[in-house]
């Protein structure tokens, strides 16, 4: 079997699943490739996982716009569930041996809600929910059990779900860990997933995220300045950086109620900006302060209702708002709560980082659960075992994707050590889905001359980078992989524009 050098990388790797199926056609292993082939083909499955109480429902619930996680304690929360996008609107439950069972559900005051009825948690592998959302479209997103949660069984489940202590491939291609501080905990658990991450030991496809934002400092208004300045501070953190690409801070809970805030709420939130404001702020002290009976002339519920939906910072937010006249209705207050969560931050960290290089980390996936099958092939098959393991082997080593892909994970692990300048550079060149001019840091007018004199001299000062006397073997190798790229770039330069003439 031949892989075309020019072919995209994940066309390589399907080429290897052609050839796994044809080598394991006659074995149990047959359903385990064609696995591996239907999720090379599926969505990027982004897993969102966290300690108990971190907020991992209400962050998947704005990601995708719509009430759709179970937020409170009940036993669907306890299962690892999947959120993909389907035609139509359905909920099951996927036992350990396969086995589907249709799960009902309904909406609770705009929430979905659904029961395991007669199942127990423990004979639930996953759940999975089909939902027709554009958000979903590219993404499937993946609620996990919280991790240190006082029930073992449900870390475990987590656990397990990623293959945190296993040499099997995850199930996950890429994750968003959610932290209220970073806690030895947290370290370790971002550590593990890097261990046997997708992309190789990498933390590429790691992003951490300083959760619950709003409520730093006691829900004070400036809670997501302070919040913006403790996670840009873990963000250059020796430590963080070897675990994750980047630290976000985001108040899920006030970005959820943004996308879903109602024309009721807002008409309560106007009544409540007209409380005088001594009184007000004796209210929002304390929950029990903020819904006692006579401190405003709004129901009890009606208050609860909003510090449930907003929170102490969400709705000191929207009477600020109101009250300066910037934000006085649903949409305009559903928009400044959005803005002011930090949501736009870590969507665009994911479209930025983790979609562009999809395909890559889903072709990294096949190959790491093809060894894996190589590997169970061997006692049955040695011949046909080495064969698929040689040209996955042949696949990995010929791909400048898998190549740039270990170059980042050797600068941000820290094994190789680049400075800030050459840090930045390396995003620039390695960056998915950018044009030639942008990835060479150059004007999209940019003469082609000059293009090509850009490629060239970097191909030459990363080639001298590489042959410094103190240069040792990982140094090498990131070298080698940035000339590579420039070279790549030069010979990109020279194919045949789609505008030219």
């Amino acid at each position: 079997m031949t892989i075309s050098a020019e072919a995209p990388t994940i066309d390589r790797v399907r080429t290897v699943c052609r050839l796994a199926a044809t080598l394991v056609s006659a074995t149990e292993l047959a359903r385990a490739v064609a696995v591996v082939q239907d999720r090379l083909d599926g969505a990027l499955r982004v897993a969102i996982a966290g300690r108990v109480k971190a907020g991992k429902s209400t962050l998947l619930n704005a990601l995708v716009g719509e009430r759709l996680a179970p937020t409170d304690a009940g036993e669907c929360t306890k299962v690892v569930t999947w959120y993909q996008h389907g035609p139509a609107y359905d909920v099951v439950a996927i036992g350990y041996e396969g086995q589907t069972t249709a799960i009902p559900f309904r909406r609770v005051d705009g929430a979905l809600s659904f029961d395991l009825g007669q199942l127990q948690p423990e004979t639930v592998q996953r759940i999975v929910v089909s939902w027709p959302s554009s958000a979903l479209g590219e993404l499937t997103l993946i609620d996990t059990p919280g991790l240190a949660s006082l029930s073992a069984e449900n870390s475990l489940r987590t656990t397990e779900f990623l293959a945190l202590d296993d040499p099997r491939p995850s199930d996950a291609d890429a994750v968003i860990y959610l932290m209220r501080h970073l806690h030895r905990r947290d370290a370790e658990f971002l550590g593990s997933f890097m261990d046997r991450s997708v992309a190789g030991s990498s933390p590429v496809n790691a992003v951490a995220v300083l959760s619950r934002a709003d409520e730093i400092g006691a829900g004070r208004l400036d809670a997501m300045t302070s919040a913006r300045r403790i996670a840009d501070r873990y963000e250059h953190d020796e430590t963080v950086r070897t675990l994750c690409t980047a630290v976000v801070p985001v108040a899920g809970l006030i970005a959820e109620t943004g996308l879903t805030l109602r024309e009721d709420e807002a008409w309560a939130l106007r009544r409540l900006a007209e409380t005088p404001h001594a009184v007000l702020e004796r209210m929002l002290r304390a929950a029990d302060a903020f819904c006692d009976p006579g401190a405003s002339e709004l129901t009890v519920e009606l208050r609860r209702q909003l510090l449930d939906r907003l929170g102490v910072f969400g709705v000191r937010f929207c009477l600020t708002e109101i009250r300066a006249g910037r934000s006085t209705t649903a949409s305009e207050l559903a928009q400044a709560l959005v803005a002011e969560s930090g949501l736009d931050a870590l969507r665009g960290l994911i479209t930025d980082r983790f979609l562009p290089r999809a395909h890559v980390l889903k072709a990294r996936t096949a190959l790491v659960s093809l060894r894996s099958i190589a590997r169970e092939l061997e006692a049955p098959d040695p011949t046909a075992a080495r064969q698929l393991a040689a040209e996955i082997e042949r696949c990995e080593a010929s791909s400048p994707d898998f190549a740039e892909l270990r170059l980042s994970h050797l600068v941000l692990s820290g094994i190789v050590a680049f400075s800030d300048d050459q840090r930045r550079e390396l995003d620039v060149v390695t960056a998915p889905g950018r044009g030639l001019e942008e990835r060479l840091g150059l004007d999209v007018a940019a003469d082609h001359g000059v293009l090509r004199s850009k490629a060239l001299e970097g191909v030459e000062r990363w080639r001298t980078n590489g042959a410094a006397p103190m240069a040792d073997v990982a140094m090498r190798e990131a070298c080698e992989t940035m000339a590579h790229t420039y070279e790549s770039l030069f010979v990109e330069l020279h194919a045949p524009r789609p505008n030219a003439t």
